[in-house]
C-alpha cells in the first residue's frame, strides 16, 4: 500500500506555487489551487492542508482568510516565521532551491525544510512524497538559511550580470565562462569555499587589482569589486589566524 494521497489547497501562482503543485499532483495529491497575491478565492473547507505560496509580505493576510478552515495551515517562505500564522495547526514547508516557470527541475532533489507545533508527522509524510531530502527547522535557523541562500544564489547571480555586461560590451558570449562557473560551483562539493578561493584578491596583487577596477564602467561595480577582493583577502587572514589558534 502506497502512501496516502492527501486533499491539499494551494493558494498563490508564482514560481514556487506553480512547481510545488506540479511535484504534490505528480505524488499523487489532488491539488485544488486557488487566489493569488492578496485575496483568496471561496475555499474548501474540508482539504487536509492549506498551502500558503505567496511572497512573505502577504502571508498574514493571507493566513486570517483561512480562519474558519479545519485542515494544517503552512507557508513556504524562508525567513518568515512559523507564529505569524494564528491557525492552531499551523507549519513551514520551506523549498531550499531557486525555482522559475521557464526552466524544469526534478523536484525529488530539492531539499524541503520543516517546522510544526501541531502536525509534523502528517507534514513529514505530504513533503516525504515529493522530496528525497526533509529536514526539520525551526524558525530561527531557518531564517539563517535562508540568508545564506540569498549570498550563495541571488548574489552569486548578480555577480554573474556583471559579468555578462563586461563580456557584451566586449562582444564575448557569456557561455566562454560556462566551464569556470561549473567548475567554481562544483569545487565546493569537496573543498570548504575559502579553500577554493583563487584569483588576484586571494594573492593580494594590487597591480592586477588597480589594472582591473579601472576597466569597470560604472562607480557601482567598482565598489563591489573592492569590498569583495577585500572580503575574499580577509577572510584568508581570518583562516590563518584561525589555524594558528588551532595549532
Amino acid at each position: 500500500m502506497g502512501p496516502r494521497a492527501y486533499r491539499a489547497v494551494l493558494i498563490g501562482r508564482g514560481n514556487v506555487a506553480t512547481r510545488l503543485g506540479q511535484a504534490l499532483r505528480g505524488a499523487g495529491h489532488e491539488v485544488i489551487a486557488v487566489g493569488g497575491r492578496t485575496r483568496v478565492a471561496p475555499v474548501p473547507q474540508d482539504a487536509d492542508i492549506y498551502i500558503i505560496a505567496v511572497s512573505d509580505r502577504c502571508i498574514p493576510q493571507v493566513a486570517a482568510e483561512l480562519a474558519s478552515v479545519q485542515g494544517l495551515v503552512v507557508h513556504t517562505a524562508g525567513s518568515v516565521p512559523m507564529d505569524v500564522l494564528p491557525q492552531r495547526r499551523r507549519g513551514v514547508l520551506y523549498p531550499l532551491q531557486t525555482l522559475s516557470r521557464a526552466r524544469q527541475i526534478d523536484f525529488a532533489r530539492v531539499p524541503l525544510f520543516i517546522e510544526s507545533d501541531s502536525d509534523l508527522p502528517l507534514l513529514r509524510e505530504v513533503a516525504s512524497s515529493v522530496s528525497g531530502s526533509v529536514r526539520v527547522l525551526d524558525s530561527a535557523r531557518r531564517r539563517s538559511i535562508h540568508l545564506a541562500a540569498v549570498f550563495c544564489s541571488n548574489f552569486t547571480n548578480a555577480m554573474y550580470s556583471m559579468a555578462y555586461r563586461l563580456l557584451r560590451r566586449e562582444g564575448i558570449p557569456f557561455e566562454a565562462l560556462l566551464p569556470l562557473i561549473d567548475e567554481t560551483a562544483a569545487k565546493v562539493h569537496d573543498l570548504v569555499p575559502h579553500e577554493a578561493q583563487t584569483g588576484p584578491a586571494v594573492r593580494w596583487d594590487t597591480e592586477v587589482m588597480d589594472a582591473q577596477r579601472a576597466l569597470l564602467p560604472d562607480e557601482e561595480m567598482r565598489q563591489v569589486y573592492t569590498l569583495l577582493s577585500n572580503y575574499i583577502h580577509n577572510d584568508k587572514l581570518r583562516f590563518k589566524e584561525n589555524q594558528g589558534t588551532a595549532l
